[in-house]
């Protein structure tokens, strides 16, 4: 069978059509987990993550694990307690922005600490492929030590997802102690999970009533000898 100019330029577009569907956002730097970009390091599972922009799941199902790829990277992000961290995006399609969380956890992620919030505001006005940025502040008194720092993402517009990468990181901050605030919202991930309908507009219903229902939880962190 013999494809005309004609048709084998609609087979193409078509294809392109359907790469730039998938393609959404995902977190650029600081590097995270199985990032494919430059500079990014090696982890001790997987190799580079092609899709990482996708979301991790759905209203009705989840597709990756809640920081998308699990292996810890062989070289960790340090950062210094009252600082903060200047994050980027790879932005494919910002769906119309959304809700923006980032937390830590000390554990691997059996327990989350939210550290910035951001509602409706997230992503919002960012042009496809197009740039983003947004400074996360490391708490003041945030113990020293070994962790995990999350974004998640919530979008405005288009299919009930949840988008989530991780970077390792090590903190230089208070030795021992403790950090406190309030657990991730974690919704549109499975049946199970909360769901936020699309708000397309300034006066829909963004469901930010669930972010203030959040849990308080505290993080505590042994005491190093060295």
């Amino acid at each position: 069978m013999l494809f005309t100019k004609t048709a084998f330029m609609a087979v193409a577009l078509a294809c392109l059509s359907a790469l730039s569907v998938e393609a959404h956002v995902s977190l650029k730097t600081p590097c995270p987990r199985n990032g494919p970009f430059a500079g990014c390091s090696a982890t001790t599972k997987g190799g580079p993550d092609y899709d990482i922009t996708t979301p991790i799941g759905t209203h009705d199902r989840q597709n990756f694990p809640i920081c998308k790829n699990t292996g810890i990277q062989k070289k960790r992000t340090v950062v210094k307690a009252g600082q903060s961290i200047k994050t980027t995006y790879n932005v494919g399609a910002a769906h119309g922005g959304g809700h923006c969380q980032w937390a830590l956890s000390y554990d691997n992620g059996k327990t989350w600490v939210v550290i910035k919030t951001l509602i409706r505001d997230c992503l919002r006005g960012v042009p496809n492929s197009g740039s983003y940025s947004v400074s996360v502040p490391i708490p003041k008194n945030a113990p020293s030590g070994k962790a995990t720092f999350q974004w998640l993402w919530n979008n405005a517009i288009g299919n009930r997802e949840l988008y989530s990468n991780c970077v390792d990181i090590e903190i230089k901050g208070t030795n021992g102690g403790s950090i406190k605030g309030v657990a991730p919202l974690i919704a549109n991930y499975g049946p199970k999970s909360p769901m936020i309908p699309e708000f397309p507009h300034p006066k829909d219903n963004d469901h930010r009533d669930l972010f203030a229902k959040r849990k308080a939880v505290t993080i505590k962190v042994a005491k190093s000898n060295k």
